[in-house]
């Protein structure tokens, strides 16, 4: 078997490990037991830790075990091999065969089970399907392309009658409770960068918020949510309180345009120096070049957040 390739620093406990791969913790032992399919490295505690290579690998596995394949069929593989394997399935499945579990269609089922859960007001099943969905998709492609999409349909729905307040609020409930069990879960180091995440005055809808924590969680940062609704001066003597390497502030909803941008620039210039200030959120995006301008970073979704936390960390 060739050593994978990437990032070799074990830095990712075994939490991080399995919400990223979508593989269980007792799935991830027993793999590297029986079959040595990576061999983490240990903290001084004890801790498994992973690379980025292991992760790489795990990912590439989970997907050729999901599509139908043993894992002992398949553990002694290399990682180009694998690829080549799971781009072969990718074929069949094109050329007629059923969607395999982890795929887009998978996101695309655990989605459909939500909102009929939400439909029904049914908040235990909701919470049942939004929490399978982040082990059997891992947290990225739960995020992405189950949890986002959901809130969309919610609020369009909601806005467009279908959906009562009622729905709106019960699921909001069970969408925040299964975020903060992600980001309970992560475990990252307390030698890892802070980031304060929160809304600015005006904006009280802070799910978007919670995402971008659970997301920077998934990257290795240290979160701290401060809620929603706060003025540039609190935040900014957070971030000098807590020593943050990046504050996020996340708007969805803004009815006036010119006092979002102005809290902006107030946050941007009562901000100590090196603390970056990323801007994100339906509102912001009209006020991209502004934000830019004032020495803020605007990330359009999910992807350009995680690249940029993987730049700042290097």
């Amino acid at each position: 078997m060739s050593a994978p390739t990437g990032n070799r620093e074990p830095r990712h406990p075994i939490r991080v490990v399995s919400l990223r791969t979508g593989l269980s913790p007792d799935v991830l032992r027993v793999w590297e037991r029986r079959y040595g399919v990576v061999t983490p490295q240990r903290s001084e505690g004890g801790q498994r830790l992973y690379s980025d290579a292991d992760i790489e690998r795990l990912g590439l596995l989970n997907r050729a075990t999901q599509a139908g394949r043993a894992i002992r069929q398949v553990a002694e593989l290399r990682n180009e091999e694998l690829v080549a394997l799971l781009e072969e399935d990718a074929a069949a499945r094109a050329s007629g065969a059923s969607t395999a579990p982890g795929t887009l269609g998978a996101a695309q089922d655990y989605l459909a089970g939500a909102l009929t859960a939400v439909e029904a007001l049914d908040s235990g099943r909701l919470q049942f399907v939004l929490r399978q969905a982040v082990f059997g998709l891992g947290a990225t492609d739960f995020v992405d392309h189950v949890l986002a999409p959901l809130l969309r349909q919610i609020g369009d729905r909601w806005h467009h009658g279908t959906l009562t307040p009622a729905h709106e609020h019960a699921a909001s409930v069970i969408v925040r409770r299964t975020l903060q069990w992600m980001e309970e879960i992560l475990e990252v180091p307390g030698s890892a960068p802070l980031i304060l995440v929160t809304t600015p005055a005006g904006e009280r809808h802070e799910m978007g918020a919670i995402l971008v924590g659970v997301v920077a969680g998934t990257e290795g940062w240290r979160t701290v949510q401060l809620g929603p609704d706060l003025p540039a001066a609190d935040i900014a003597e957070a971030a000098r309180q807590a020593g943050a390497h990046a504050v996020a502030v996340s708007s969805i909803r803004a009815d006036d345009a010119a006092r979002l941008l102005a809290e902006l620039e107030g946050l941007r210039a009562a901000l100590p120096d090196g603390v970056e200030l990323l801007v994100g959120g339906a509102a912001t995006a009209p006020l991209s070049r502004r934000i830019e301008a004032m020495g803020a970073r605007y990330l359009a979704g999910f992807d350009e957040l995680r690249q940029y936390l993987q730049d700042l960390q290097r």
